[in-house]
């Protein structure tokens, strides 16, 4: 260790104050950085490890592939692992489920333990063809129970759609046929994604099927294992995924193929260069930072390099204020050291290794507060996360102490660090060794300084002092302001980032306003609205519900919107066009998809006494007026974000549902050229082409009020319609086909108690509580997601507020500290208390004020830039958080009076002959 670095250490241990408070700053920021990192690897694993355990470790997966396609896929060098699912056959198993009867006897293979998701509840899984594990839905959801042990034997069989008995089931042409199974009419085998193809009456006691079962083989089975319910068997999937050991792939074996590549990054382009259509595990993807949309990317970084921009804009000035008063300080001291032949890299290498020194003390501390931190933070809050994660993944989030993160954390804090020192080390080589000595560099006065007569007028001779003050020396004026500066700018854009990240995750989660849904498949219901209200009354009587509206609802129904009655951000932004083989163009007009929602008279009442409109006009019996939800939040494929729009820029106006004319024997297929082109059922071969002006009609919906506020019964993401119930029949029969169910949107005034009070009243009535659904289970999840957000951004602001008033502290209590001669020679000439008191109130508000003027437009421009950065991935208004602001303002000059008190506080007892004969003040 040379002389200068002694020197250097024993300044640092005679400023004790000023270097813990450096210290206590760098750890500050430091812990700051580091919850940041570290904050962003473990969400970011903990949703790795949520997706690999509920989906699977696989990158991309293809469905009904075949040999060619695995052999493609698995010797592929690009590829590193692969798992299979192959089709063995279909077997009868006695399931009460008439929509699921039969068991789907399935190979399983995988090179690495999570490529396919498979959980075991008991037992192991299959070491040969002769071992079999069955789901655990099969006993609870189809009543069919066998446990570990039980041998079993099954008729195997492949699926296959009978045309004559489509028939029975009300689907008499092959569009509906092609609508309900896609193109598997004449395929020969039927997977687990396409439906049973079957029909029942409302008890759902008397099913037809529409399909035989080609029996090929009977296969016997020892069961060596129960297995929960695979996420990839879809819900409508007609077997039990059972699953055994692969038997040897031919060119006759249908499989689904789950692969990891070696790059994941390369998944993209190796399913567009083989010419796969299988899916992607996007979602996994876009965690390990592999995205189709750059958006998120663009939010997420665009976020967090705010955070740590503020993190670092409060720490620089923090620890360059430091710098700055200790080369200040020191500047006697450079001018000696100079004088005796120190040069100036060896002054610069002074001040970095006191950056250095306490650099060494503060960071590794900080990273441990930060680590701290955050492994508390997560204790506290960790179950939050699997709250709104769901049942199957109970894991609570911990820490995942990344060294990436942690060397991240370390550099960006010795980076900031080094920065804070580098002005100050330059400043200290720049005056000369005679100017050093006399210390005049800091105090300069070219002309005479005139005083404001208003300053003189109400702060007296105290004013006129303290306003000299700031002019003659401005360095040290300037490094309290800009100190003040940067509390402002961190303590709003903080608020601002917690209240747009707030407003962002409310945006996406709140998709419907109901507590719980009631849904009935009910023709008595549907058709005869005194017993809709009879039930209405019956639910609106239970306990802690308050509020309840039937309705039913026609899902996208294509109109024509005329472009006039439209916005033009709509009009530029119609993603929701429908398909133009089913429209023929019509000039002056779009089309949209539209959901048509019936309302319950009473709810219609009451909207339309909402706003005032005529109910004369509105329920007219002939010509209804509708009422059109407006400002939609959908996700935008283009632009990969969510998005609100607005859609309509007039009050009223009419859509046109266009709709063909049915012709025995043949059905409607698309328009074409405007003319309709239909097909016949039988021969589906030959078709025929009428001009469409013939065959089509219209439907025409007047529309006479658009709101923008979203009743709570209709979802925002469609283009919703409302209309009263008894209004219901516009459509032909034929198209009111697939609105045969009415639906109770329900809310509650106590969640849980509400439910279970709904869930008894519906079976005194009869009805199964199957058919309640429970929203508000659903807001829990928001509620968690809410609540971690805030603790993490107020916890930021929390630390961010202590490096800035650490920030005041130094450098008030350090200039007021180097005055003490100034104060001493003041009242070696008479100045009272009272006169001190003056000055030093009128120098509070020249800060506050001063900090204010360029503060508040700084955070303004800041706030901004975080509205941007939300606004990649979430649709939002720029707002400004006004209660900050105030919060903001008065904390300036409660900080600014309290530290000057404090400050003033230790010096009042100094003898002003003393303080004047100590030159190192």
């Amino acid at each position: 260790m040379n002389v200068f670095h002694k020197v250097t250490l024993q300044s640092l241990k005679k400023n004790r104050v000023r270097t813990l408070v450096t210290i206590i700053g760098i750890m500050l920021s430091t812990a700051l950085i580091c919850a940041v990192t570290t904050s962003f690897a473990s969400v970011r694993q903990y949703a790795i490890d949520y997706l690999e355990f509920t989906d699977g470790k696989w990158h991309a997966m293809e469905k009904n592939a075949s040999k060619s396609t695995y052999d493609l896929i698995a010797c592929s060098g690009k590829v590193k692992e692969t798992g299979e699912i192959s089709l063995i056959g279909y077997a009868k198993i006695g399931s009460s489920n008439k929509f699921k009867p039969y068991i789907c006897v399935s190979g399983f293979r995988e090179d690495e333990d999570r490529i396919i998701p498979i959980h075991l509840t008991s037992g192991r899984m299959p070491e040969n063809e002769n071992e079999i594990i069955l789901p655990d839905h099969l006993n609870f959801n189809g009543d069919v129970g066998y446990g570990v042990g039980d041998e079993l034997t099954l008729e195997i069989g492949d699926r296959k759609i009978n045309k004559k008995k489509l028939q029975e089931i009300g689907i008499d042409d092959l569009e509906k046929a092609a609508e309900m199974y896609g193109s598997v009419i004449d395929k020969y085998v039927l997977g687990q994604d396409v439906p049973y193809a079957a029909m029942s009456d409302n008890d759902d006691e008397n099913v037809i099927s529409a399909e035989d079962l080609d029996i090929k083989e009977i296969r016997s089975y020892t069961v060596v294992g129960i297995y929960q319910r695979p996420a990839f068997e879809d819900f409508t999937a007609p077997g039990y995924t059972a699953l055994t050991v692969a038997d040897e792939y031919t060119d006759d074996t249908q499989l689904t193929v789950y692969y990891c590549m070696n790059d994941a990054s390369e998944v993209y382009d190796f399913i567009n260069n083989n010419g796969l259509n299988g899916e992607t595990h996007s979602t996994l993807l876009m965690f390990k930072g592999i995205s189709m949309y750059s958006s998120f990317y663009s939010m997420i970084y665009g976020l967090m390099g705010v955070v740590i921009v503020l993190i670092m804009f409060g720490s620089v000035m923090l620890i360059y204020n430091a710098f700055s008063i200790s080369v200040s300080e020191r500047t006697k001291q450079f001018g000696l050291l100079s004088s005796v032949g120190a040069t100036k890299r060896q002054l610069r290498k002074m001040v970095r290794f006191e950056a250095a020194s306490v650099s060494f003390i503060g960071i590794p501390l900080g990273i441990l507060l930060g680590i701290v931190g955050m492994w508390i933070t997560f204790l506290a809050i960790g179950n939050r996360f699997s709250a709104f994660i769901g049942d199957e993944y109970r894991k609570p989030m911990r820490i995942c102490i990344s060294f990436k993160a942690i060397a991240a954390a370390c550099i960006i804090a010795f980076i900031t660090i080094m920065l804070s020192a580098w002005i100050p080390s330059r400043r200290a080589t720049k005056i000369s060794a005679v100017e050093a000595i006399r210390q005049n560099s800091d105090i300069k006065q070219k002309k005479h300084i005139r005083t404001p007569q208003i300053i003189y007028k109400f702060f007296g001779l105290s004013g006129v002092l303290a306003h000299k003050y700031f002019k003659r020396s401005k360095k040290k004026y300037r490094s309290t302001i800009i100190s003040l500066f940067m509390s402002i700018v961190l303590f709003i854009s903080a608020s601002s980032f917690t209240a747009y990240l707030v407003g962002a995750a409310s945006d996406s989660n709140d998709n419907l306003g109901m507590d719980y849904v009631l849904t009935l498949y009910d023709e008595n219901n549907y058709n005869n609205p005194t017993e809709a209200n009879e039930l209405k009354n019956r639910i609106l009587s239970t306990e802690n519900i308050t509020d309840v509206a039937y309705f039913s609802s026609q899902y996208s129904m294509g109109a024509y919107l005329k472009k006039d009655c439209l916005s033009e951000e709509f009009l530029n932004n119609n993603n929701n066009n429908t398909n133009s083989r089913f429209y023929a163009e019509r000039e002056g007009y779009i089309t949209a998809d539209m959901t048509i929602f019936y309302v319950d008279d009473d709810t219609y009442r009451h909207l339309l006494a909402k706003y005032n409109l005529s109910e004369d006009e509105f329920m007219n019996k002939e010509t209804p007026l509708g009422i059109a939800v407006d400002n939609i939040m959908s996700f935008d494929d283009v632009s990969g974000r969510m998005v609100r729009r607005k859609a309509y820029d007039a009050d009223r106006f009419d859509m046109i549902f266009s709709q063909v004319k049915q012709i025995d024997g043949y059905y409607f297929s698309y328009i074409d050229d405007n003319n309709a082109v239909y097909f016949n059922m039988e021969e589906p071969e030959n078709s025929i082409s009428i001009p469409a002006d013939e065959c089509v009609y219209d439907i025409v919906l007047k529309i006479g009020k658009v709101i923008e506020e979203r009743p709570y019964f209709t979802p925002f993401f469609y283009n919703a319609v409302i209309y009263p119930y008894s209004a219901k029949g516009f459509f032909p029969e034929d198209e009111q086909e697939n609105i045969n169910v009415i639906e109770y949107a329900i809310k509650s005034s106590d969640k849980a108690a509400g439910y279970d009070a709904l869930s008894g009243m519906m079976k005194e009535c009869g009805y199964s509580d199957y058919d309640l659904f429970n929203y508000a289970a659903q807001a829990d999840s928001q509620r968690s997601m809410i609540i971690i957000i805030k603790v993490f951004a107020y916890g930021f602001i929390v630390l961010i507020s202590l490096i800035a008033a650490a920030n005041v502290f130094n450098t008030i209590t350090t200039n007021i500290n180097l005055r003490r001669r100034e104060f001493a020679m003041l009242k070696s000439v008479g100045m009272t208390a009272k006169g001190m008191r003056k000055m030093l109130n009128f120098e509070c508000i020249l800060y506050g004020t001063k900090a204010l003027i360029y503060g508040l437009p700084t955070s303004f421009i800041v706030t901004y830039f975080i509205y941007r950065s939300i606004n990649e991935g979430f649709d939002t208004v720029f707002f400004i958080p006004w209660k900050s602001v105030i919060i903001a303002v008065m904390s300036v000059f409660i900080v600014v009076f309290v530290t000057m008190m404090f400050s003033m506080s230790k010096i009042k007892k100094d003898n002003p002959i003393d303080s004047l004969k100590n030159e190192n003040l």
